[in-house]
């Protein structure tokens, strides 16, 4: 039997061997884990990855960027590293491997010094030079072709802490040849390369028109959009990397440009001169000549070039198709959501791809009924999407609707991808869509995945799709774009066209699921009644009005802002209802329409008002500042004391004002406050009703004859009364009324 003071011994023994295991692991490069709910302390910022795909000839990688002390306490010891995980064999393997920090412990090198100490709010340059299978103990070492996850990981102790994880950043590398193997040891190229085209999206973040009533400057929520079609901005960004490849004949003939309608209508009226709101009033936008030029440029790059469409607004055409058509003469909103074609050719001089469309999320059987009698016979999707019977390698045909799908892949898409809006940025588990100088790394490695390195012989088509609003600075997209001129001469991929890609006949055919992250960003019931209201009342407006013989212009055209209003309450750039953003969008879309009302009103006659006489007009002014002839109603309220006639409806020419006198015949002497008001034929309030003040010092004629004729019959019954009082007196009789 062991003694208590063996067992006591035995204790002490174990817990200074775990101690002495433990400082040797760590001593040994041992990567110390962040504890969950750890703050954040410190910022990784990679500036530059080379090289982005390893090679027989690659000899090292370098990884250069700063990290900064972001916390409130002083970091020591700061030191860092790269690991290399296990090759990906699968799409699943990769998805995963996207979504979340894989293990990295396949390879690894050294750790390196970064810094002895930061203070809060003190950066330190972040430079790692790591040898490639030469065999030194700080090097990494790839023994085949393939993908590998690779970790960039920062360590260090904060004050009053132990050693963790601050920082990491985990990417997909595709190794193409093993350096220091002789003949490279790459793997074998497919029989047949995979043919592969490109989406290339022009479009804006989220909508920025507030208001753009018919012939006059549109005003924008703020001037962002400047920015971003100046040199060195988002959207001048996507034209000049794709102007870029121009010299490129392969690789420039299979991007195909998705453009917006929205942005290219925003975009032209703000060459016109445009206006941006501020809290304290509407300013003029300084934007005009950038976006002239950056619309001319738009135009050159996309000249003869394969162009498709994006929903108007990128809206969400399944929360459009719930929004009933309340107007006999207009095909519906989902019907202007999908039919921007002639907005295209006028404003690129392109037309684009006929019945073909690119929209965000999944449709559902009434939505692709909508689209189709729009005349949409293509949709671009994401493949995942899409529930097949059979196995479809291209185009589908999809059930119970006349309308074909061509799947995008879901991988790329993926890889394309950042984080979701309002995403917090978590230190130890970036990716490259959080690192802009690194954001197309994880798309390289997967298109490499997919020219042969899973294994394959002979790949499927791939339709590469970013995100509609694909956010990556012009050197990324270079270099996305030459990986693609790589893989290409490398025999791994086939550049060619969408027109291609969509040719032949069906593969099979699917069904459209929704993913369950679409089905919770739905608009829900209560913003969709929003926007049915609306889109009543602008049907009822435009019932009031006709073409004026002067001005010549459709009532479509000037209602026209306003349903595309409501159509961009509904873009998928804007978190779900009822979020601060959604709210605020069809609040914009009712202020446009309430703008149009105030444009028929009454004008207050700012003074009172004397009624010459009992039976006298009151003269009332309309106002119309509409380039269409409106029908209006006037109502009078508040006229206790007052008969007014009957009142017509009046009609009131384009851009002009009319007297209309409305006879009124006054009951009694006084003052009167009348409420003078417009609707239109329907109901539909329009302008601000203006108040009358009335003053009366007579009767009208009627009133009066009335009065008389009751004054006299007043006076017979009064003097009949008395008559038979004085014959009951004098016979003696009592009297009979």
């Amino acid at each position: 039997m062991i003694s208590p003071r063996s067992m006591s011994s035995l204790a002490a023994l174990a817990l200074a061997l775990l101690f002495v295991a433990a400082q040797a692991l760590f001593a040994a490069g041992a990567s110390a884990q962040q504890l969950p709910g750890t703050p954040n302390r410190l910022r990784m910022d990679i500036d530059r990855m080379t090289p982005r795909m390893i090679t027989a000839d690659t000899e090292r990688i370098t990884v250069i960027g700063t990290v900064a002390n972001v916390g409130d306490r002083r970091i020591t010891d700061l030191k860092a590293r790269l690991q290399l995980g296990e090759r990906q064999t699968s799409d699943r393997r990769l998805a995963e491997t996207m979504a979340e920090v894989p293990p990295a412990d396949a390879a690894m090198t050294r750790f390196v010094e970064v810094a002895p100490a930061l203070e809060p709010g003190q950066s330190a340059p972040l430079t790692l030079t790591v040898p490639v299978n030469n065999g030194a103990q700080d090097g990494l070492r790839v023994a085949a072709a393939g993908v590998y996850p690779l970790l960039i990981n920062v360590n260090g102790t904060p004050d009053y802490g132990g050693p963790a994880r601050l920082a990491a950043l985990t990417m997909l590398v595709p190794v193409l040849g093993i350096p220091g193997v002789p003949g490279g040891g790459a793997e074998p190229r497919p029989e047949q390369p995979t043919p592969v085209a490109m989406l290339w999206p022009i479009a804006d973040t989220r909508p920025r028109v507030v208001s753009a009533p018919y012939n006059a400057p549109v005003v924008l929520s703020d001037d962002q959009l400047a920015a971003d079609l100046a040199p060195g901005g988002r959207l001048d960004a996507l034209v000049a990397a794709a102007e870029g490849a121009r010299d490129d004949s392969r690789i420039f003939g299979s991007l195909c440009f998705a453009v917006d309608p929205d942005l290219l209508e925003t975009v032209e009226a703000m060459t016109r001169g445009y206006l941006v709101r501020t809290p304290t009033g509407d300013v003029e936008g300084r934007g005009a000549a950038t976006a002239a030029r950056w619309l001319e440029s738009l135009r050159q790059l996309v000249k003869g070039r394969c162009v498709v469409q994006i929903p108007f607004a990128d809206a969400d055409l399944t929360a459009l198709s719930r929004i009933p058509a309340t107007d006999p003469g207009f095909a519906g909103l989902t019907a202007t959501a999908v039919g921007g074609a002639p907005t295209v050719q006028r404003v690129l001089n392109m037309q684009p791809q006929e019945g073909v469309l690119w929209p965000t999320g999944t449709l559902d059987e009434a939505t692709l009924a909508k689209v189709s009698e729009a005349g949409v016979v293509t949709v671009i999707t994401d493949a995942a999407r899409l529930q097949a019977n059979t196995k479809a390698t291209g185009t589908v045909e999809l059930a119970a609707s006349a309308v074909r799908a061509v799947p995008y892949d879901t991988l790329v898409a993926r890889s394309l991808a950042g984080r979701a809006a309002g995403a917090p940025r978590d230190p130890v588990a970036l990716t490259p869509a959080d690192e802009p100088d690194v954001a197309v790394q994880n798309a390289v490695a997967v298109l490499a995945f997919r020219g042969g390195l899973d294994q394959r012989r002979g790949g499927d088509p791939v339709l590469i799709a970013p995100p509609h609003r694909w956010s990556a600075p012009t050197a990324e997209l270079a270099t996305l774009l030459d990986a693609l001129d790589q893989l290409t001469s490398s025999g791994r991929l086939a550049p060619t066209s969408l027109q291609q890609l969509m040719a032949g006949d069906a593969s099979g055919t699917a069904t459209m699921g929704y993913a369950s992250p679409e089905t919770n960003a739905e608009l829900p019931g209560d913003a969709v009644s929003a926007l049915t209201e609306l889109n009543t009342t602008i049907a009822d407006v435009g019932s009031a009005m006709s073409v004026d013989p002067t001005a010549q212009v459709q009532p479509a055209e000037v209602l026209r802002p306003l349903r595309n209003g409501l159509i961009r309450a509904t873009a998928t750039s804007l978190p779900a209802w009822p979020a601060h953003a959604r709210g605020e969008a069809v609040g914009t879309a009712r202020a446009q329409v309430d703008e149009l009302r105030r444009r028929v009103t009454v004008v207050s006659p700012g003074q009172p008002y004397s009624l010459a006489s009992g039976a006298s007009p009151i003269p009332v002014s309309i106002s119309s500042s509409l380039p269409v002839v409106m029908t209006v109603r006037i109502t009078l309220t508040n006229s206790t004391g007052l008969r007014p006639e009957e009142i017509g409806d009046v009609t009131v020419p384009a851009d002009s004002a009319i007297n209309q006198r409305i006879h009124t015949e006054a009951l009694r002497a006084g003052r009167f406050n009348v409420y003078v008001s417009l609707t239109t034929p329907s109901g539909t309030e329009l302008g601000t009703p203006a108040r009358f003040d009335l003053r009366s010092t007579e009767y009208g004629v009627v009133t009066l004859v009335v009065t008389i004729a009751a004054g006299g019959a007043l006076l017979l019954l009064s003097a009949r009364r008395i008559y038979r009082r004085v014959r009951a007196a004098r016979s003696g009789a009592p009297e009979r009324g």
